[in-house]
């Protein structure tokens, strides 16, 4: 059984002051360490809080999220991570039988799948959700037709992996798309990614900096430079 206190938590925000303390002394107090990457453009007390609180914290070098997963993975000394959102949208519960996942399936990455526990933030009715779970459906399709795998969400940011096996991936994309990227990766180096059903809540706080037009394209060229 992985013991808690080989495990960081990763909480990467933008703008959570609203939910960041919260979420963090909730994992402390299961025994977790926990790591908080705040974006450089973060302009609310986020960074104020986590001093204050003596929360383990740093300011990312300001190109995306995909920069606060690569410097995180750089950063930690546990031999095991778990990405996890300031916005209150992932399941805190759902961290155990991850890591439970990582240990006795010897897998390299397990994902809290949303396609296997459902999302109240992927799709809630509207067309821009509709579009953007159509979308996600596309990239896990051709992921999947390039690899002969099973992912079934290979974007969802809640995450747990070894952190040797992640530090051996060399990504370098810096925003949102940099968990798609992470899972061709692995996938071209023959490593075991497992899921677990993990349910999606609306956000507590803040709104998503996601954009399909702007982020769109990123994802689609990460999917296919990755094909052949």
């Amino acid at each position: 059984m992985i013991n808690p206190t080989q495990v960081t938590i990763v909480v990467s925000c933008m703008n959570e002051e609203g939910t960041i303390l919260k979420i963090c002394q909730q994992l402390r107090q299961s025994g977790y360490n926990v790591l908080v990457p705040i974006a450089k453009m973060s302009s609310d007390r986020t960074r104020e809080i986590c001093a204050k609180n003596s929360l383990p914290h740093f300011i990312d070098s300001g190109k995306g999220k995909g920069c606060a997963v690569i410097e995180s993975i750089e950063r930690i000394t546990t031999p095991y991570l778990v990405f996890f959102d300031a916005d209150g949208s992932h399941e805190i519960n759902d961290i155990g039988p991850m890591l439970e996942a990582l240990e006795l399936g010897n897998a390299d990455i397990v994902i809290g799948s949303r396609l296997l526990g459902g999302s109240m933030e992927l799709y809630d009715g509207t067309l821009e959700s509709f579009f953007r779970a159509f979308f996600t459906l596309c990239i896990n399709q051709l992921v999947n037709l390039r690899f002969g795998s099973r992912v079934t969400d290979t974007q969802n940011g809640f995450r747990a992996g070894k952190a040797e096996s992640l530090r051996s991936l060399k990504l370098g994309s810096q925003k949102f798309e940099i968990e798609t990227e992470m899972v061709m990766n692995a996938l071209k180096k023959k490593m075991a990614i497992a899921e677990i059903p993990s349910r999606e809540y609306r956000r507590v706080d803040g709104k998503s900096g996601i954009s399909m037009v702007w982020d769109g394209w990123r994802y689609m060229w990460v999917v296919l430079s990755n094909m052949f």
